[in-house]
């Protein structure tokens, strides 16, 4: 994801050129737009991105001591200016407009957005480094012979000329415990995420860094007691729509739509009269994904393109797609990452389901912790980290995190919400769940509940009667899910790409992970012992991550391989 950039200088002995390396590593196409370099010997900065969205020429400079640089946008622009009586032109402006009105923070709570903004008060010799509520745009940090610097992207660290990147093993611990990182740690030691709804003050006299939050979980309350659940249905999907109709604006947008429910009600609350609606679907040939897509986007008459998923092109395109991700993401999660160049065709916002399932639908069953944990670690570390490649090509729009929409969805008890989203899905949007199937049950949720507890739990068993089977050479034929992983890292060009880096004597990973344990998987797996396909992945995702770091390979897919992908499919109406 391109973004910010900067670092300060109290002692006047950096330059441009610094700023400018830690720059180039953030821009991974030519295409990307690239503001001013801005210095003032205390502090330099920068920003480059798709220029996409429009926020004038940042630095914004307000009465000539107050700048501010912004990635990301803001969704409810007007009342923020009606409330503050500003008539700032651009979300940048508007977030410098209403800091100088204010003098404080505290109006950060009111923005509903996604995105991390950079405030330098040149009068109180400060830095801001502000993230939005649920921190879904990263901005990272760090303090360098005690100075500030800050990247969007982790690697922009590497810029540095005084940064030397040391492997965190907690992190290490993290990724082959749960695969992915926890809270704000990095691969890198002394640098961090910028907490969710917070904002870093760096002093620049003094040295001193103070984080502060400007909002908090706590003032979300749960309903108490009875539930009218017919009124909560019914605002569950006003807001919803209205969530959606935020988030369109005559742009060119996409909607990427599985056999799920979360995806499909985003693609349904778009407004009837958006013209032209393109969706996406990948997967295997003939899966239930693609049959599911084709009747919803059938229902609105989109144009839906079918991007297939196949052993001979699922690896290659997804290697630099580890270092977009900054190594957080095992590759065998970046389902689409191949064909991101075919959406940016059609589309320059990608409006998705992210995590609606997970904060209403009750998929994170046997995860015993808080919804705020899971939100800011399954959802923010590991969901994200996909979307956050997305980012490289075009605008991620996620709905189901509109400020008004989630207080609603986290005032309900987690007991009550898979209900209640069952029944607005099927008061909302009738024509796309009475008939159409749900893919995890193989039928449509307008079933009576008991049913589709039955099926939910059917599934579950199955599931786990196929891995267990495995253990006594019992291999089940799956010829309904989107993918086969399994199957197609034994298969070219993906055996020989796993064996060259894992089993390769000059492999960096054996200086954090046990080399013969690695050597095990990959044979048992390779021999049809066992099903590694998971844990592989994510040694070879570290190996690529260490390899891209420390000898900068890597960094680009292999030009050899792009080829080797399948074509995309024309474009159909359906």
């Amino acid at each position: 994801m391109p973004g910010l950039i900067g670092f300060t200088d109290r002692n006047h002995i950096h330059g441009e050129t610094m700023l400018l390396n830690m720059r180039k590593l953030l821009k991974h196409f030519d295409s990307y737009v690239d503001e001013e370099l801005y210095s003032d010997e205390d502090v330099y900065a920068s920003r480059t991105h798709l220029g996409i969205v429009k926020q004038g020429k940042q630095p914004y400079v307000y009465n000539n001591r107050l700048l501010s640089w912004l990635e990301g946008e803001f969704y409810n622009r007007d009342e923020l200016r009606s409330k503050y009586c500003v008539a700032s032109a651009t979300d940048n402006e508007l977030l410098a407009d209403i800091y100088n009105s204010a003098n404080s923070f505290e109006f950060l709570r009111d923005i509903d957005g996604c995105y991390a903004a950079v405030l330098y008060d040149k009068e109180e010799d400060k830095v801001f480094l502000i993230t939005d509520r649920y921190g879904f745009k990263p901005l990272y940090w760090g303090t360098i012979n005690n100075d500030l610097v800050w990247s969007s992207e982790v690697k922009g660290f590497l810029g540095h000329m005084d940064f030397k990147p040391v492997i965190d093993l907690q992190a290490v611990k993290e990724f082959f415990g749960i695969g992915y990182l926890l809270e704000n740690r990095t691969w890198f030691e002394g640098i961090e995420l910028v907490p969710p709804a917070s904002f870093l003050a760096f002093d620049l006299k003094k040295s001193k860094i103070e984080i502060k939050q400007y909002w908090s979980w706590n003032e979300i309350k749960t309903i108490k007691g009875y539930i009218d659940e017919g009124e909560i249905v019914e605002e569950l999907g006003r807001l919803l729509k209205k969530a959606v109709s935020r988030r369109v604006n005559g742009e060119r947008i996409c909607v990427p739509i599985s056999g799920g429910l979360d995806s499909r009600a985003i693609f349904a609350a778009v407004p009837e009269d958006y013209k032209p609606l393109h969706t996406f679907t990948y997967g295997r040939k003939g899966c239930d994904d693609i049959k599911i897509a084709r009747q919803v986007s059938m229902v609105k008459g989109a144009i839906h393109h079918i991007l297939e998923l196949d052993s001979s092109n699922w690896l290659m395109p997804r290697i630099s797609s580890v270092w977009k991700s900054d190594g957080v993401l095992n590759l065998l999660h970046v389902h689409g990452g191949g064909f991101y160049d075919k959406y940016k065709s059609c589309a320059d916002f990608i409006l998705t389901g992210f995590f609606g399932g997970e904060i209403i639908g009750g998929q994170l069953v046997g995860i015993n912790k808080p919804m705020e944990y899971k939100v800011r670690n399954t959802g923010r570390r590991f969901g994200n980290s996909g979307l956050i490649v997305g980012e490289s090509y075009f605008i991620v729009r996620r709905p189901y995190f509109d400020n008004n929409l989630s207080n609603l969805i986290f005032s309900i008890p987690e007991k009550s919400t898979f209900s209640i989203y069952r029944k607005m899905l099927l008061r909302s949007f009738p024509q796309f769940y009475n008939t159409i199937p749900y893919e995890k049950i193989g039928f449509p949720i307008s079933y009576p509940i008991q049913i589709i507890k039955i099926a939910k739990f059917k599934n579950r068993i199955i599931r786990r009667l196929k891995h267990e089977s495995l253990k006594f050479g019992v291999r089940f034929k799956d010829t309904k899910g989107y993918t086969d992983y399994a199957l197609w890292i034994r298969r070219e060009p993906a055996r020989s790409f796993f064996e060259k880096l894992l089993m390769n004597k000059n492999a960096m990973y054996p200086e954090y992970v046990d080399k013969n344990k690695v050597y095990t998987y990959l044979t048992d797996h390779m021999e049809r012992k066992a099903n590694y396909h998971d844990e592989l992945s994510l040694f070879l995702t570290f190996e690529l991550w260490l390899q891209q770091v420390f000898e900068e390979k890597y960094r680009v897919a292999p030009e050899e391989t792009r080829s080797r992908q399948a074509p995309f499919k024309e474009m159909t109406r359906t």
